[in-house]
């Protein structure tokens, strides 16, 4: 007797209900090996995060001086938008400075990226696509360190406007996949807000915030959803908040022009100024300093990319078949083998990107032909990472601005070939786990290689720098003296009494918060970008008003901006060193030539005539 289709239905539901209780437990399991993950790299990294004495300084001495008070843009100069400051400037008033209160609120920061980064990388590929391309996030990003100079990572990033952002950025997302289903004005208003939060962050976070609403509409707008008048006013609203309540704070302290110039500051910068455009360091970053080199360098990192990824699809179709089997193992031998021994994977940045471009022009062609629920999830996935890398268009990589520029494209293709891969090959569940297990065998070599390289970095840093909630681990003396330095020096100014002020050169606001002294000027670095125009005769004019009690040089390697030796030249520290010469004395030092990079030596000077150090003034 054939059963009715009813009678099927009643029959296999048990056997399907049972497949997905075992996924949902497979999952859970996966996410609490994830969370294990992120505990065992914290670990690892505990108090190894920032550097000594470059950016993250500055992240720590502009919310203290705020939540003392001062107002940003007026009392000092800053490069991005005001958000995150004042953010972390609240975390300050409330539970007083300290390093590990904004380690605590970035680890919290970086729960929330985890999470949505979990839960798009989900909807647009499936749960175990979205696990393996969250633990290479965690691994391969999280609280990572490869290059010597720290602060790349999410627990003291050089700047907190990076990771803040990419956490608005993928907020974004998941808005606009609300929006493009119903484009109501709430949801409008949600998604206008948040692009109101990127404006006043940095620069490439706007830049992504916006491509990836451009998307979003003209996705909406093919699918034939358009948005209402009371929509698109509910957008704008959201968009100008946050800009305009800055503006509205600032104007109690400036003249409204300027202030709605400082609440803008995340963007008008880049167009008011030329330290993010015409500058060496940041041409490099750009990789435009040599332009053609690195293109090809590029093109030929994505076309071997491209070569191998294919030659994966092939041998897992090619596995289709008993007598070519043989086909799908030897392959697999040749990526394990390339994956252990001949990949450079500090290096694959350099495809990034290139292959980013292939797959984003793939999702358009497929959501033209074909849309789908999960389509527009991978599109604007994919128009985010590819926004978040044109900082590095020519100069890709997963090392220092990679931890949040190349994190999304560095997942997001691990995703797409675990989870889509197979899907667009039509392969049968044999062959679908081949190419899996082909793409872990690429990716597993890599995740295991990259996280090495950064324990190896990080367990070289025993050398402590501050006390209690401010105490971090640099490299030890015998690597970089840098760390004994800082913290020997800011151990002496410690003991002199509140109030006082501290200029530090050529840059070092990590000295001047953990001594808890003001500088008395508004620039924080005498070098580069930041003397240009005019910039370092300011700074003198400013010393000339209001003279530090103290002034420390300490050494720092500044050849990136062109400088051999710092005070060489006007707008490399020459002016202000000037005025340093022929008004204050040495008082204490260690190491040799503060100067000269090469030197590792930091000395505290005094005013001139002063017979006493700063031991003995503190008495």
């Amino acid at each position: 007797m054939i059963a009715s289709p009813a009678s099927q239905k009643t029959e296999e539901s048990p056997a399907l209900s049972a497949h997905s209780r075992m996924a949902h437990l497979l999952e859970l399991l996966g996410l609490a090996g994830l969370a294990a993950l992120v505990l065992f790299f914290l670990a690892v990294s505990w108090r190894r995060w920032p550097d000594p004495l470059i950016d993250f300084g500055q992240q720590l001495y502009v919310p203290w001086r705020l939540a003392k008070g001062a107002v940003l843009y007026r009392d000092m100069e800053f490069s991005y938008g005001p958000l995150s400051q004042y953010f972390n400037a609240a975390l300050f008033a409330c539970f007083g400075p300290g390093i590990m209160v904004l380690v605590a609120a970035n680890v919290a920061v970086f729960t929330a990226i985890l999470a949505m980064l979990y839960y798009l990388l989900r909807r647009a590929w499936g749960p175990y696509a979205a696990l393996a391309a969250s633990s290479i996030f965690v691994a391969v990003f999280g609280f990572s360190q490869y290059v010597g100079i720290s602060n790349y990572n999410y627990a003291t990033p050089y700047s907190h406007e990076t990771t803040h952002g990419l956490l608005v950025c993928l907020l974004l997302v998941a808005a606009l996949l609300r929006w493009i289903e119903s484009p109501t004005p709430l949801r409008s208003a949600f998604a206008g807000l948040l692009f109101g939060l990127s404006a006043v962050l940095k620069p490439e976070i706007l830049l992504a915030a916006g491509a990836t609403t451009v998307t979003a509409a003209a996705v909406s707008w093919w699918q034939g959803r358009r948005p209402s008048f009371p929509s698109l006013a509910a957008w704008a609203a959201g968009a100008v908040l946050p800009t305009a309540g800055f503006a509205l704070y600032f104007s109690a302290y400036l003249p409204w022009r300027s202030a709605l110039t400082r609440a803008s500051w995340a963007w008008t910068s880049v167009v008011s100024t030329s330290r993010f455009t015409r500058t060496a360091e940041q041409i490099g970053f750009l990789g435009f300093d040599e332009p053609w080199d690195h293109l090809l360098a590029h093109a030929e990192a994505t076309l071997m990319a491209a070569l191998l990824l294919a030659g994966i699809g092939a041998a897992a179709w090619l596995a289709k078949r008993k007598s070519l089997e043989w086909i799908a193992y030897l392959f697999a031998g040749l990526v394990l083998w390339l994956a252990c021994y001949q990949i450079v994977w500090k290096e694959v940045g350099q495809c990034l990107l290139g292959l980013l471009l292939i797959y984003l022009g793939l999702c358009v062609v497929t959501v033209i032909r074909r849309p789908s629920s999960n389509l527009p999830a991978r599109l604007l996935l994919a128009v985010l990472a590819a926004a978040l890398m044109a900082r590095m268009m020519l100069h890709g990589r997963i090392y220092q601005f990679g931890f949040y520029q190349a994190a999304l494209a560095g997942v997001l293709l691990p995703a797409a070939l675990i989870g889509e891969l197979p899907v667009r090959l039509r392969l049968g569940p044999w062959e679908r786990k081949v190419a899996i297990a082909l793409v872990l065998m690429l990716l597993t070599p890599a995740v295991v290689d990259l996280s090495g390289q950064s324990m190896h970095i990080l367990q070289l840093k025993n050398q402590k720098v501050g006390e209690g909630v401010d105490r971090f681990y640099a490299f030890s003396s015998k690597i970089n003296p840098t760390g004994e330095i800082v913290g020997w020096i800011a151990g002496q100014l410690a003991q002199q009494p509140p109030g006082g002020t501290l200029l530090v050169l050529p840059e070092g606001q990590m000295i001047n918060y953990l001594a808890r002294l003001r500088t008395p000027t508004r620039a924080f670095a005498f070098y580069g970008g930041d003397m240009q125009g005019g910039r370092e005769e300011e700074s003198v004019r400013e010393v000339r008003r209001d003279p530090p009690d103290w002034i420390v040089v300490i050494s720092r390697d500044l050849r990136e901006y062109g400088i051999e030796r710092f005070g060489e030249r006007p707008g490399a520290g020459q002016l202000i060193l000037q005025w340093v010469n022929d008004h204050y004395e040495k008082s204490q030092s260690l190491g040799r030539d503060p100067l000269d990079y090469r030197m590792n030596g930091g000395a505290i000077l005094k005013p001139k005539g002063e017979a006493v150090g700063p031991s003995a003034r503190a008495n």
